[in-house]
């Protein structure tokens, strides 16, 4: 548990200093035309388990998809997806995401939550809202 505790503190802070790293550059911003979907609301089940679909993403891109649960912490729910979140040659991401040991472990509960799609300098390229509900 320390270990993903830590983890989990130093992806934090990765993400907090790359935000701060790209609010400072002075320059524009290119807006990402990328997109994630998820289809519907997820029940609140311990083997639940959903598609995550998006396009828009560079070919061949890997990515890294953020979860942030109800305790606060924002985590990298890569270990969950099969495959692996890369874009197709098209720009296309599809992968399932297993969500019921966040079930499980009580770390989602019924409500709204964010899912982000970064690419590996944790720079935002796609998010999304996800329901859970009973």
């Amino acid at each position: 548990m320390k270990q993903l505790l830590t983890i989990f503190t130093l992806l934090s802070f990765s993400v907090f200093f790359t935000s701060c790293n790209s609010a400072n550059t002075g320059g524009s911003m290119e807006q990402s035309a990328a997109e994630i979907k998820v289809a519907g609301e997820l029940k609140l089940d311990a083997k639940g388990v959903i598609e995550l679909t998006g396009g828009g993403f560079a070919p061949s891109q890997k990515l890294v998809v953020l979860f942030i649960t109800a305790d606060g912490v924002e985590s990298d729910i890569g270990y969950a997806l099969e495959p692996e979140p890369v874009a197709d040659g098209s720009g296309v991401l599809k992968t399932q995401w297993s969500y019921g040991r966040f079930v499980k472990k009580k770390l989602v509960e019924e409500g709204s939550y964010t899912l982000t799609v970064t690419d590996e300098d944790f720079n935002e390229l796609a998010s999304t809202e996800i329901l859970f509900v009973k």
